[in-house]
């Protein structure tokens, strides 16, 4: 792994990935809602590793046709080359200090939480390169799939759902009841409009504490308040996240000016907002997809962002 440019402690990496957010948001343009499932999920070419939180939105909000990704290190080992001009993509990642074995286990995970630190390194999509070898490149074919199907599948194989019902016309999450309230699914323009809703409030449930527990929602006190604000873009991230997943459009989605300068100004107000969102979001989707195994080195406890 190459940390080219991302080790300085100079850098505030918070604001590297935040800006880049802020100017497609200035454009109009929406990164988490663009679409990326025809090109895959972001990952490395080699080690087939998806890429997670906020490096899935950096990525694909490159809108290539394919998201595979190198690092310049692995490319120079391939015998390959960046093509003249290509500039690299930043990744983020969790750095770490190293055990001391003299403390004991709750003074390290304080120790480790205080001094854990955002770094980036720079990764290249495979068509800004020559010389991969072929027999690393991906092969297109067509194949019979059911977006709808797969939609079904992840409600299905969700583990400890919340209770769901349809006894009101609005969509919402209820924590106290641990429950899911859809409209009839006839009353949606559309299945993708349908399921994209209920991946929005299903994202919502895996806060609760027999989830994943996150404070944003175990500890909501009032509409439109910080809490509030963080959770919303969460349960939208995850929406989006596994409507990219089953291959559908996200039709939930609102792009109007007021929701952009909404975004723009709290992203614009606190640079760790975004990322730390996304990380939540991956551990959401994570519990309905039932992913158990990732890479914790690359996530980090968000709990002080809630607090």
């Amino acid at each position: 792994m190459s940390t080219t440019n991302g080790s300085s402690n100079h850098i505030d990496v918070y604001q590297i990935v935040t800006d880049k957010i802020i100017e497609l948001l200035e454009k109009g343009t929406v990164p988490w809602q663009l679409p990326w499932a025809n090109a895959g999920m972001p990952m490395n070419l080699l080690s087939k590793r998806p890429y997670r939180g906020i490096n899935v939105w950096l990525l694909s909000m490159l809108t290539y046709e394919s998201n595979l990704f190198i690092t310049f290190d692995q490319l120079k080992k391939l015998g390959g080359n960046v093509k003249k001009g290509e500039h690299g993509h930043v990744v983020v990642f969790w750095k770490t200090p190293e055990k001391n074995q003299n403390l004991d286990e709750a003074e390290e995970q304080t120790k480790q939480k205080k001094r854990t630190i955002l770094r980036y390194y720079k990764v290249w999509n495979i068509t800004q390169c020559d010389n991969i070898p072929e027999k690393l490149l991906p092969s297109f074919s067509t194949q019979d799939y059911d977006p709808i199907m797969e939609c079904e599948s992840i409600i299905d194989l969700m583990p400890n759902k919340p209770k769901m019902v349809s006894k009101e016309s609005q969509a919402y999450y209820d924590v106290q009841q641990d429950l899911v309230n859809m409209p009839k699914k006839k009353t949606f323009k559309s299945n993708e409009g349908y399921y994209s809703t209920l991946f929005h409030e299903l994202v919502h449930s895996t806060g609760h504490s027999s989830r994943v527990d996150r404070k944003s929602i175990t500890e909501m006190h009032e509409f439109g308040g910080e809490q509030y604000s963080i959770e919303e873009l969460i349960a939208e991230l995850g929406s989006c996240y596994l409507c990219n997943h089953a291959g559908i459009l996200n039709e939930r989605i609102d792009q109007s000016a007021a929701y952009v300068e909404s975004w723009l100004q709290k992203l614009k107000s606190d640079k760790r907002f975004i990322v730390f969102a996304a990380a939540h979001a991956q551990r959401g989707t994570d519990y309905i997809l039932n992913i158990k195994e990732y890479d914790r080195e690359r996530e980090v406890e968000q709990s002080e962002v809630l607090t």
